[in-house]
């Protein structure tokens, strides 16, 4: 019997403890513009997204969501895409379909180390780490400047290796390809748990204007 009142006692202190540490975060919960910081640091730390579409077929229109490659190489939280044409989800775009694009903590290849911590967020708990959902309009990006488009090309290739074979550049790609930018227009973020982390929407010009996260 004592040993079960040892244990429900220990049980009762650390739920308290967890409270008291809840209550003390609370108080840190980042505003809009400090969450803006977050997920303009999110956009430039990971480098996989999830593409989110609509595909109709005949009269039914059912979300579909695919994993893409992304790099935010020009450090303005606007990242370039690298489409495949022929790839469904782009497909879906070229039939009308709206669509966002979601990043969460994590979202990069499993041999790279991205920095997971993030203010309010609980490293090693994905619920407790922040995650986004971009709208905007994607820019279709010609690079004809030879030093741009090599620019472009070696950081995406920093953050994707792989994709060399596909790059439009190759002139033995299996697939066309093409650039474009992703123009953020708004952001919705869910930064972790309510009790320590922002979540809500952020608008374009705070999104942009914000500063990176050091790493």
């Amino acid at each position: 019997m004592r040993f079960i009142n040892l244990l429900i006692g220990f049980s009762v202190t650390s739920d308290a403890l967890s409270l008291v540490n809840i209550v003390e975060d609370s108080s840190n919960v980042p505003n809009k513009e400090q969450a803006a910081s977050i997920a303009r640091t999110l956009v430039n730390r990971e480098s996989l997204m999830n593409v989110n579409t609509l595909k109709t077929d005949n009269t039914e229109s059912i979300p579909v969501s695919a994993m893409e490659y992304y790099a935010d190489c020009d450090s303005d939280g606007d990242p370039y895409w690298l489409i495949v044409d022929i790839g469904s989800t782009y497909q879906n775009i070229v039939k009308g379909s709206k669509y966002s694009f979601t990043i969460r903590v994590g979202d990069h290849p499993l041999n790279d180390y991205v920095n997971p911590n993030y203010p309010g967020g609980i490293v090693n708990s994905p619920a407790g780490s922040p995650r986004i959902n971009l709208k905007g309009q994607m820019k279709e990006v010609d690079l004809y400047e030879p030093s741009e488009l090599l620019r472009i090309e070696k950081c995406f290739l920093d953050k994707h290796p792989d994709a060399k074979w596909w790059l439009p550049s190759n002139i033995v790609t299996p697939h066309k390809t093409h650039w474009a930018k992703i123009l953020v227009s708004e952001v919705y973020m869910v930064g972790g748990f309510g009790d320590r982390a922002y979540i809500g929407v952020i608008d374009s010009e705070t999104y942009h204007s914000s500063l990176l996260l050091d790493d």
